[in-house]
C-alpha cells in the first residue's frame, strides 16, 4: 500500500478499511473498543498511509483492503479462466469426429440511448430565481443598474465597481456568462444603481404568477420582467411583469415595488 500513502483518501476508501475491521471484529480478533478506536481514526485520516496504519498492525493474519476496481479484474479473468476451460472439455468429450465447430449465436443488437435532454431553465420560477441570487452574491456585485429577465435567460447590467459610472452587460442561463463592457451611464451611481438585496427572488416570482390576474388577462403568459429603477415612481426599485401580446398586439405590464407590497400599475389600462 505504499503507492499512494500520501493521497487524501475518499469515502470508498474509507469504506474499505471498514470493512477489514469489520470483520477483524467479526473474527474476534478486536473487540468494540477497539473497533471504535480504529473506526474513528479512518473517519478522520488525511492520508492513506493513515489509514494503512490503522490495519498494519490488526492481531491474525493481515488483510489488506482490495481496490475495488482490481478486484473486479481479477474476478472477470477467474470468469474468463473458467468459461474457457469448460469450453476445452465440451471439445474433448464430443462424441463428432469431425469437431465441427458449433455456430455462435449473434448478440441482440444494442439499441442507442436517448439523449438525455437538459432540463429547461425556467427564470421566472423562485428556485432558478433564487440560484441566480446565490451566484451573484458570491461575485460580488458592487450594484446592479437593470435586470431583463426572459424565460430561460437573464440580462444584467452590473456596476463594474463600488461607485463606478460603468457597467458591464453579464448574461445568466443556469450560469453566469463571461462579462462584456457595457456602457456609462449619465447620473449619479444611487440614482441608477441598487445593492442586490433589495429585492427578493421570491417576490419576482410572485409578481410572475399574479400579474396576469391582476390585469384581467388569466392564463396570459410572462414574456419578461424588468426590474430597476424607475424614474416614474420617483427613482424607486420597481418590478414590472410584461405579460405576452393577443392576436391583436395587446398586452400589458403590472408593476409593483420592490417590496411587493405595493401595486404601481395593474396593467389594465395597456
Amino acid at each position: 500500500m505504499a503507492r499512494g500513502r500520501n493521497r487524501q483518501p475518499d469515502d470508498s476508501d474509507r469504506r474499505r478499511y471498514t470493512t477489514v475491521l469489520d470483520t477483524a471484529r467479526a473474527e474476534g480478533r478486536i473487540d468494540d473498543a477497539e473497533l471504535s478506536r480504529r473506526s474513528f481514526t479512518i473517519r478522520y485520516a488525511r492520508t492513506v498511509g493513515e489509514l494503512d496504519a490503522v490495519v498494519d498492525d490488526l492481531p491474525g493474519p493481515r488483510v489488506t483492503p482490495k481496490n475495488s476496481v482490481a478486484t473486479m479484474v481479477v474476478a472477470g479473468a477467474a470468469v474468463v479462466a473458467a468459461v474457457g476451460l469448460g469450453i476445452l472439455a465440451s471439445g474433448n468429450t464430443s462424441d463428432d469426429p469431425s469437431d465441427e465447430p458449433q455456430p455462435v449465436a449473434e448478440a441482440p443488437p444494442v439499441e442507442p440511448a436517448e439523449p438525455v435532454e437538459d432540463t429547461p431553465v425556467d427564470m421566472f420560477s423562485a428556485a432558478e430565481l433564487t440560484r441566480m441570487w446565490e451566484v451573484l452574491a458570491r461575485l460580488p456585485v458592487a450594484g446592479l443598474g437593470r435586470i431583463y429577465l426572459h424565460d430561460d435567460w437573464a440580462d444584467l447590467e452590473v456596476q463594474s465597481a463600488p461607485g463606478a459610472l460603468t457597467y458591464d452587460d453579464l448574461e445568466y442561463d443556469g450560469a453566469l456568462g463571461v462579462p462584456e463592457a457595457g456602457s456609462t451611464i449619465n447620473d449619479e451611481p444611487e440614482a441608477v444603481f441598487f445593492p442586490l438585496d433589495e429585492v427578493h427572488p421570491a417576490v419576482v416570482a410572485a409578481c410572475a404568477a399574479n400579474a396576469a390576474e391582476i390585469a384581467g388577462r388569466a392564463g396570459r403568459a410572462v414574456s419578461m420582467i424588468v426590474i430597476d429603477r424607475d424614474v416614474s415612481y420617483g427613482d424607486i426599485v420597481t418590478i414590472s411583469v410584461h405579460l405576452e401580446t393577443d392576436a391583436y398586439g395587446v398586452g400589458a405590464v403590472v408593476t409593483w415595488d420592490a417590496s411587493g407590497k405595493y401595486l404601481l400599475d395593474d396593467g389594465i389600462d395597456e
